[in-house]
């Protein structure tokens, strides 16, 4: 089922290019990221076949606009956080000190008189694919020893049946999620000023026009290369933070590139090419493959401290040997 899906997305990977920083920029993201994995993190997920897969479903969160208007009034908001200049998210909490659930970020949202959907909830869908993620990385740890340890012949074969529809599910989950990982290095993607500078202060007299498409769709299209994004990632950063302060400086330093970016729109445009431009855009999005890398190092790490089963039993515990296979319910 895995060698069916990553063949399947491989062969259309090429075909599907018409797209901006929502696709091309996705793209780069996604493979950058994944070509950097060590080697620590499961092999399935460094195979060509599973960076094709990537390429390919990264820009799906933003094919799948336009299913209803009941589906992208949900999960539009996904995709972009609104921070002012106080680095506060549209005059409520404080980017760095979010609730630790969205119902708690739109409460206090509502009490700022704005919410969630016309905010952005981008560090929720950050941190919950994250969780996830983790999660799915436990269940094939389960399979993995399960397949080589299962006490009898069917149990074996049981569970290595189960870590292939686990590896096709993690792939597929993973490559979504990448969009969202990739969307918080687009300075616009974090800020009040997301196309244009709009009703707000205005003492440089940054451009009103909406730069958002022109920037992040065709520029990179038309200017930016994977292998230059890939020589410009930094090396993996262990924050040994929750995956909340860690989204939360993600997206600090994502918005605090929002006045250099208009300042250098003001200085070369966007409109031709530029070595600053070329160099302010690959930075941006070697940030982007370099977290996605560096989120599942930690994800991989997190997840044999979470528990399978029910009642839920720690991975560590069951691959160290001290709880049985046979004592884990469904």
């Amino acid at each position: 089922m895995r060698s069916v899906l990553v063949c399947a997305v491989a062969g259309v990977v090429l075909s599907s290019s018409a797209f901006g920083w929502g696709a091309d920029g996705h793209r780069i993201v996604a493979s950058a990221g994944l070509q950097a994995l060590p080697a620590e993190v499961p092999a399935f997920l460094r195979a060509p076949e599973a960076v094709a897969a990537m390429t390919y479903l990264a820009p799906e969160a933003d094919r799948e606009k336009g299913a209803s208007k009941s589906f992208d009034d949900e999960h539009s908001a996904a995709h972009f956080v609104d921070v002012d200049d106080a680095m506060r998210v549209n005059g409520g909490p404080d980017l760095k000190a979010l609730p630790d659930t969205r119902k708690k970020y739109d409460d206090a949202l509502r009490a700022a008189g704005s919410d969630q959907y016309g905010a952005g909830y981008l560090p929720y869908a950050i941190e919950q694919g994250f969780d996830l993620l983790a999660k799915e990385f436990a269940m094939w740890r389960l399979d993995v020893y399960g397949e080589k340890n299962g006490k009898t012949a069917e149990d074996r074969t049981r569970f290595a049946k189960e870590r292939v529809w686990r590896e096709a599910i993690i792939l597929h989950d993973l490559g979504y999620w990448t969009h969202f990982v990739g969307d918080g290095s687009q300075p616009l993607h974090a800020t009040v000023h997301f196309n244009g500078w709009g009703k707000y202060p205005n003492p440089e007299g940054f451009t009103e026009a909406k730069i958002h498409s022109p920037f992040e769709s065709k520029y990179v299209r038309d200017n930016i290369h994977e292998k230059d994004v890939i020589a410009a990632m930094p090396a993996y950063r262990d924050c040994a933070c929750t995956i909340s302060v860690r989204t939360a400086e993600y997206l600090s330093a994502d918005a605090a590139e929002v006045v250099p970016l208009y300042r250098l729109e003001k200085q070369v445009g966007i409109s031709k090419k530029s070595p600053e431009m070329d160099a302010f855009i690959t930075k941006r999005l070697a940030a982007g493959a370099a977290e996605l890398r560096d989120l599942i190092v930690d994800a991989w790490h997190h997840s044999s401290d979470l528990g399978v089963g029910y009642p839920p039993k720690k991975i560590s515990d069951i691959e160290s040997g001290k709880v049985e296979l046979s004592n884990l319910g469904e």
